[in-house]
């Protein structure tokens, strides 16, 4: 008897442990039908753990690539990759789904260290379309409208009764700084600076000009009516809504970031950042992410999961003189994003649902051949004819 009651536990066990092994299975079949593949997390996970404003963020890193192109796309990719000599990481999705992730290149130059996947680079301007949702939350809350005039806020400001929240967010408010700061404070202290070195064009309104002027005081806006530091509301409404595991706010010697270079002198020359230049991008350029983490904050403010699609159509709203919306470039066949900074660049390619995308972060900036100009519209291509 005990040794047919031991032999019917073993059997037991065994048929538990296959149902286990099966429902994995199906589960991670189910998760590739439907789209939901992603990098497989290492056995071996490193964390960077810091606090910012009282904020406390763990960056934790998954470490696998994925291919599933055809020979074909994937020599033609490979190809201009080589072309181009990208050094970064490049993400790559349709319908949905990732079909390449892969790094190229070093992360440091002096010492051989590879660029990763899970690598975090600055997104630098990419920012901007972050803090235009936050901004759109408040005008979803009833608590901002598009239409309110800047002065609202800054009474003192010049252009106070005139500039508008919209007129800040297609860049068109006719502001701009008269010199950047170059010493560290705190956020209300670059508030502070903005407001005291700001030049305002009448003429200029309702025409674009680039001016970082616009969101960091956006920023503030944001700060104002929540009573929240903006590190916080990035945490709240996106790192943690979205379960974002490699993105949060620069800081000196962040080993999970690569060197940033500049091709300077028929040379790469490594950039060394200064405090003040992170602290001073208040709202505009002071984020870094992942490849992978880009993309699911920047598709989810177009498929439905953070703006519902009456807001999406608020928020993105142009006019045929508006070259920029709230972050980015619309574009015919696709909305680009972009920015530059500390030997970075950052440049996506994403249709208007989020589900078609190329992601290029580097750690190598070239001002004669960025990679928006040379990439992004061949690797665009190449997939959606996939």
């Amino acid at each position: 008897m005990k040794k047919i009651y031991a032999i019917l536990l073993t059997l037991i066990s065994l048929l538990l442990i296959g149902f286990i092994l099966v429902g994995s299975f199906l589960k991670f079949r189910a998760a590739i039908k439907h789209g939901q593949e992603r990098p497989v997390a290492s056995k071996k996970v490193q964390q960077s753990v810091y606090t910012l404003d009282g904020v406390k963020f763990v960056n934790h890193n998954p470490a696998e690539s994925v291919d599933f192109l055809p020979t074909t796309e994937k020599e033609n990719i490979q190809h201009q990759l080589d072309k181009n000599k990208f050094s970064g990481t490049c993400l790559l999705v349709k319908n949905g789904k990732i079909i390449y992730l892969k790094a190229f290149g070093r992360a440091n130059d002096a010492t051989g260290k590879l660029n990763q996947i899970n690598s975090v680079y600055p997104i630098n301007s990419i920012q901007k379309g972050l803090t235009s949702y936050l901004i759109m939350q408040l005008v979803q809350k009833h608590r901002l409208n598009f239409n309110d005039k800047i002065g609202k806020f800054y009474p003192k400001i010049p252009g106070a009764q005139v500039v508008t929240i919209r007129n800040m967010l297609n860049m068109c408010s006719g502001y701009q700084l008269t010199k950047s700061m170059n010493y560290s404070t705190s956020d209300q202290g670059v508030l502070k600076y903005n407001l005291t070195h700001l030049k305002f064009n009448s003429q200029q309104i309702g025409k674009f000009s680039y001016q970082e002027v616009n969101f960091t005081l956006l920023a503030g806006v944001a700060s104002m009516l929540t009573g929240t530091s903006y590190a916080k509301l990035i945490k709240q409404n996106i790192i943690d809504k979205l379960n974002l595991t490699d993105t949060g706010f620069m800081y000196l010697n962040n080993s999970q970031q690569p060197i940033g270079y500049n091709f300077d002198k028929n040379q790469w020359q490594p950039q060394k950042i200064k405090q003040y230049e992170i602290t001073r991008e208040l709202g505009t350029s002071n984020i870094y992410m992942s490849a992978w983490d880009l993309y699911q904050s920047l598709a989810a403010l177009r498929d439905g999961a953070l703006l519902s699609k009456q807001s999406k159509t608020e928020l993105y709203q142009q006019s045929l003189k508006d070259p920029y919306v709230a972050g980015m470039y619309p574009m015919t066949q696709f909305n680009r994003m972009h920015g530059i900074g500390f030997g970075f660049e950052s440049s996506v390619a994403m249709d208007s649902n989020g589900q078609t995308a190329v992601v290029l972060l580097t750690n190598h900036w070239n001002s004669q051949a960025m990679v928006q100009n040379t990439l992004l519209n061949q690797l665009y291509q190449v997939i959606e004819h996939t």
